[in-house]
C-alpha cells in the first residue's frame, strides 16, 4: 500500500508555475523546482514526471486557470466594446503592476521553446486561437448590437487584438515605460472606433 502524499499537488503545480514564469523553462533547474515546491526528487518524479511533463501541467494550469478565467469575463452579456476595452486595459495594467515584469507565460514560452518544442508550440497555438476566438465572439456581438461599424471585420480585428496584446505584454517584459505601453494599447484600441 502506498503512503498518502504529504503535499497538495495543485499547490505544488502553482509553485512550479511561479518558478517557470519567472525564470523560463531552460533556466529553471530541477533544484529550483524542488526548492520552490518543497519536494524531494522522488515525490516530484512520482507525481509529475520529469521537468518537461511538469512544465506541460504548468502550461495547462496557466492556460485553463489564469488565462481562461480572465477571458471568460468577455463572454458576459451586455455592451461588448466597453467590456473589451476594459479587459485589454486591465491585462496591460496587470502586466505593468507586476514588479518582476514577467510578461505572459504563453508569450515567453512561444519565444523560448517554439522553434524546437513542437508539442508545446502546438498547445500554445491553441491557446492563442482561444484568445482570438473569444475576441471574435465579443466583436461579433458588438457588431450585432450596433457598437461596431458594419465595414469592420470581427475576425480580422480579433487577430489584430490578439497580436497587439501579446506584443504589448512583450514590451512590458522588455521594460518599456508605462506611458509608451499605454499609448500603444490606446492607439490599437482606436481601431474599434
Amino acid at each position: 500500500m502506498s503512503r498518502p502524499k504529504e503535499f497538495i499537488p495543485d499547490e505544488a503545480i502553482e509553485k512550479a508555475l511561479q518558478v517557470f514564469w519567472h525564470k523560463g523553462y531552460e533556466a529553471t533547474s530541477m533544484e529550483d523546482l524542488l526548492t520552490a515546491m518543497d519536494l524531494n526528487r522522488g515525490s516530484l518524479y512520482d507525481t509529475f514526471g520529469d521537468k518537461r511533463q511538469l512544465f506541460l501541467k504548468v502550461i495547462d494550469r496557466y492556460c485553463h486557470g489564469f488565462v481562461g478565467e480572465k477571458f471568460s469575463l468577455l463572454d458576459q452579456p451586455g455592451p461588448a466594446l466597453p467590456t473589451l476595452r476594459l479587459f485589454i486595459r486591465g491585462m496591460i495594467e496587470g502586466g505593468l503592476a507586476d514588479p518582476q515584469r514577467r510578461g505572459c507565460l504563453i508569450a515567453n514560452t512561444v519565444m523560448e521553446l517554439s522553434p524546437h518544442e513542437k508539442e508545446i508550440a502546438g498547445t500554445l497555438r491553441q491557446v492563442l486561437k482561444m484568445a482570438e476566438d473569444t475576441f471574435f465572439r465579443v466583436l461579433a456581438r458588438a457588431k450585432q448590437q450596433g457598437e461596431l461599424k458594419k465595414d469592420k471585420d470581427p475576425r480580422a480585428l480579433a487577430r489584430f487584438l490578439t497580436t497587439m496584446l501579446q506584443g504589448t505584454i512583450v514590451m512590458i517584459k522588455a521594460g518599456a515605460p508605462a506611458d509608451a505601453v499605454n499609448q500603444t494599447a490606446e492607439t490599437a484600441l482606436s481601431i474599434l472606433d
